[in-house]
Order: structure tokens, then sequence, then C-alpha cells
């Protein structure tokens, strides 16, 4: 009896101890989504979660900081940009962990958008050789490495291509880390449609607001604006085929960033927290998320404050 007692009591401990080293994190950021899992940025590193939430475990830990991982369309490996060797380059690696293959060399900063709809090359983004410093260009690559391939769009900052892989839709510029809000001026961003083939280009919001992060599904291109009547950033939705544009999301107290598309699902952050939105009937929810975390933030230690004054 006593044994089975102190073994009821070992257990509570270890719950107790396991559940106070779970964190219910905030600031979880550029997410994406395969058909099981959730990818996301905390601390600077990216990690995995099941797509219904749960306990999240880390899947990378360079000393710098990585951004937009985003999952092969098989789901089985996931690109990103990180910096592990001085400089932010595209990088591959399994999606259950191994080590990361590095995809890009140049020394300006390359900004992963996404892969290609067959899984076979890279869409990212970099200021390397357009001539002008404040925008970019796209290039494809392959995910094993090589020599980038330029596209033929004169700038562009954020893309998708469509699922045909003819058209690319994109933003001339990035507001997407600015400081400030609802910002209606000259650099406000639009969606673009660009023909690889014929070259032909359109704009396709052509608004005072701001328009960026296109996302492909069949032929709807889902992106996000501040053009509601709340004047907050909301998953808007095109009809390609009939132009008819609708919003998608209503939140009020908090914008959307960072949205990101799956085979079934939208994934995206709003006050610190990830949102699931299923693409059948475009319902969200809250996807609650634990980090298992030492919490060295938190641990008392000496800052120099001279340049703080």
């Amino acid at each position: 009896m006593r044994s089975k007692l102190a073994l009821i009591v070992l257990c509570l401990c270890l719950a107790a101890a396991t559940a106070s080293a779970e964190v219910d994190a905030r600031m979880l950021r550029y997410p994406d989504v395969s058909e099981t899992h959730i990818a996301f940025v905390y601390a600077g590193d990216i990690w995995l979660v099941a797509k219904g939430g749960g306990t999240a475990h880390r899947l990378s830990s360079p000393p710098g900081e990585e951004q937009f991982p985003r999952f092969s369309p098989d789901g089985t490996r996931l690109a990103f940009s990180a910096n592990y060797d001085g400089n932010s380059d595209v990088y591959v690696i399994p999606t259950m962990g191994g080590e990361p293959v590095r995809v890009t060399y140049h020394p300006d900063a390359d900004r992963l958008s996404d892969w290609t709809p067959d899984g076979k090359q890279l869409l990212f983004a970099s200021s390397r050789a357009n001539g002008v410093g404040r925008l970019s260009q796209f290039y494809l690559v392959s995910p094993e490495g090589g020599f980038p391939e330029v596209l033929p769009v004169p700038y562009g900052d954020v893309g998708a291509l469509s699922p045909a892989g003819q058209t690319i839709a994109y933003t001339t510029r990035d507001r997407g880390f600015r400081t400030w809000k609802r910002y209606r001026g000259g650099t406000a961003p639009d969606i673009w449609l660009f023909d690889l083939e014929t070259l032909d280009s359109r704009n396709l919001t052509d608004s005072a607001a701001n328009e960026s992060r296109p996302m492909w599904h069949g032929g709807t291109l889902y992106f996000l604006s501040d053009r509601g009547p709340a004047l907050r950033s909301n998953i808007w939705a095109l009809d390609t085929t009939t132009e008819e544009m609708r919003q998608v999301t209503h939140f009020t107290d908090f914008d959307i960033t960072f949205p990101a598309i799956g085979p079934s699902d939208m994934v995206f952050q709003a006050g610190g927290r990830l949102y699931l939105m299923g693409l059948d009937d475009e319902q969200y929810a809250e996807v609650e998320v634990e980090i298992v975390t030492d919490l060295a933030s938190l641990r008392p230690r000496r800052i120099n404050a001279a340049d703080l004054i």
C-alpha cells in the first residue's frame, strides 16, 4: 500500500514539474502549416507543434534569428531564412530534425518567400544585384543549393507563385516590419500579378490601404489588408476569375500579421497568439501552444545601462 501511495505521489510531482516547465508563450511569429504540423519562430528559433496545438519542440538553435519557416508541399522538409554563419541565408532542414543544408551564399540578406508549387525550387527575395538597396528582386534556387535564377520581375519583396507556376502574385515592397499602423501614402504596398511567360503585369488591389502577403488556394488569392472599416490588418480574398473581393476575418483589437497557407489550412498570428483557419469553411480558432524552456531570460543578471540613458 505504501509503495503504491509513493508511486502516486511521484507521478503527481513529475506532472507538476512538467506543468511548471511549460510556458503559455506569446510572440509566436512567422507561422506556417502543413497537413499535420505548425512551424513558428519563438525566441529567435524555429519550433514545431501538432496542428491541433499542444507542447512544441525546438527544431533549430543557431545564434542568429530565423525567419519565415516554410513547409515543402509534401511536408517532409522545412526551408527558412537564418543566420548561422554571420549572414541571413536560406537553409533547408528535415521537418523532424536533422542537419540544416545551406542553400544561398551571397553576403546580402536572402528572405525566403515559399517553395514553388511542385516543390522543386525555393522562391526568395534579395537586393543582392538590383542596384537599388531599398528594393529587392525575386530568385529561384534548388533546395539542394546551386546558382540562383533571377525572375524577370523588376522589383519584388514578398511573392507567391500560382498553382500552375505561370504567374506570381507579389508586392514590390514590404511594410510588415514597420512600427506604425494604418499608413496611407505613396509607399503603401499593393498586390501585383506578373505573368512569367508574357511578362505582363497588373495591379490587383490598387487602393490606398496596405496590402501584402499574397497566398494562393486554387483560383482564390488570399492576402492581408487594412482596408476594412476597423482599419485593422485582416485576411481578404480575391476570386481571380470574377475579381470579386471580400473580407474573411474581422479582427478589431489586434492586427493579423504574417499569415501563411498550407494544403487545407491557413495559419496567422494576432496579439501574439496563433490561429488556424480551415480553407473549406474559413472558420478559425486559436491554437493553444505550450513552450518548454528554461526561462533563461527571466534570470537576474547585470546589464550595462550606459547606452540606455
